[in-house]
């Protein structure tokens, strides 16, 4: 008779964490659904693919706790979940430890870096002296043959300026090309650099929406062969610095419950729009980009996860380089959480054969940059 109340209350939490099981089950169903549908068709929805690492790691969590409970076959619910969704996981997570990451140079190779600028320096207050030259020596350190570099910062009316010299000099670059897309203040331009070892043909500049460029140039890698290069910076989420603060610190906090709900549903109306806006660039851009008559490249700041309708519509006919040799979250966004991967590259795996990627941490802008180092097939 004693123990009928301990089984009672045994049986009563196991429902419970059944029940909590289950809702984890449907928030990583939900994320998976969220990763193909478009967001100019279903709205909100797509806001899950920015969760998918953590109902992911949610659904692990369970699959461990019933291994070492009495109700050991309930593993099984989220192992199948996750074993459906492996596709999903791999582009989330990088497995490669054991895969060797080659970025040394070489003649039938080519080093592609793209990295978010942030302005060069331009935010920092005060500014820091010698801040440039650190971004100097840093890409001579890393020596890519291709940078596309959002958020470069020009004066007006100047294309050419003593950074964009000291660039170009020091990496040997034969081709530079700038798009504006944006303005800060009254002086400066906001907007995509290209710097590239390689003549850059055919460039055009094609725009996607107000503020947002794809550019193209098409390149020679190797005699008779041209691949076409694409560089984007898509339509951010547009949080101030103040927005990512406050985030910052609800992570870290406790704050006012009733603030924070007002709070959330703000954010939640703010990226439900900015996936909407990015989807009507993405369809704008798949277009372009299919017509290319010579295999692809793409590469920019896309301000969307892996899991998100933008990585999933370009991944279709590209791969990714972190999908061979990337290593855990790759993180390439230095705020709000550890899983922020929003710099991307896109390849056809006809031209090139991805030997190394990395996503080395830097303090020189809020982005780490995304650098690949490709073996061009077909050279001799």
């Amino acid at each position: 008779m004693k123990r009928k109340p301990r089984n009672f209350f045994r049986r009563f939490f196991g429902q419970i964490v059944l029940t909590v099981n289950l809702l984890v089950i449907a928030w990583l169903a939900l994320c998976a659904y969220a990763a193909h549908v478009n967001p100019l068709e279903v709205e909100y929805v797509p806001i899950f693919s920015l969760t998918t690492p953590f109902a992911i790691l949610a659904n692990a969590f369970f699959v461990v706790l019933w291994l070492f409970s009495w109700g050991k076959w309930r593993s099984l619910l989220s192992l199948i979940t996750l074993i459906i969704n492996y596709k999903l996981i791999l582009i989330i997570f990088g497995f490669n430890f054991t895969e060797p990451s080659d970025m040394l140079p070489g003649e039938d190779r080519i080093k592609l870096m793209t990295w978010n600028i942030h302005g060069q320096g331009i935010f920092n207050r005060p500014q820091q002296p010698g801040f440039e030259e650190k971004i100097l020596d840093f890409l001579q350190k890393e020596d890519p043959d291709i940078i596309c570099m959002p958020e470069f910062s020009l004066p007006k009316h100047k294309v050419h300026t003593a950074m964009s010299n000291n660039i170009i000099r020091n990496g040997n670059y034969k081709d530079y090309r700038f798009q504006a897309d944006n303005t800060l203040g009254k002086d400066i331009f906001l907007g995509t650099a290209i710097f590239s070892r390689y003549p850059i043909y055919n460039y055009k500049s094609n725009r996607l929406a107000p503020y947002i460029y794809l550019l193209q140039g098409d390149f020679v890698f190797s005699e008779g062969d041209t691949t076409r290069m694409f560089f984007v910076h898509l339509n951010t989420f547009g949080l101030s610095d103040n927005d990512k603060a406050y985030i910052e610190e609800m992570a870290k906090t406790n704050t006012d419950i009733k603030e924070d709900l007002n709070r959330s549903k703000w954010f939640i109306g703010k990226f439900n729009y900015a996936f909407i806006r990015r989807a009507r660039e993405v369809e704008v851009a798949r277009e372009i980009i299919e017509q290319s008559p010579y295999p692809v490249v793409l590469c920019g700041d896309f301000n969307d996860l892996p899991g998100s309708y933008t990585y999933t519509t370009f991944n279709k006919n590209l791969k990714h380089p972190f999908e061979e040799k990337g290593v855990g979250f790759g993180r390439t966004y230095n705020r709000l959480s550890p899983t922020i991967r929003i710099d991307h590259i896109f390849y056809d795996p006809v031209v090139f054969k991805c030997l190394g990627f990395e996503t080395p941490y830097t303090t020189l802008s809020d982005h780490n940059p995304v650098i690949a180092n490709f073996q061009i097939k077909g050279a001799s």
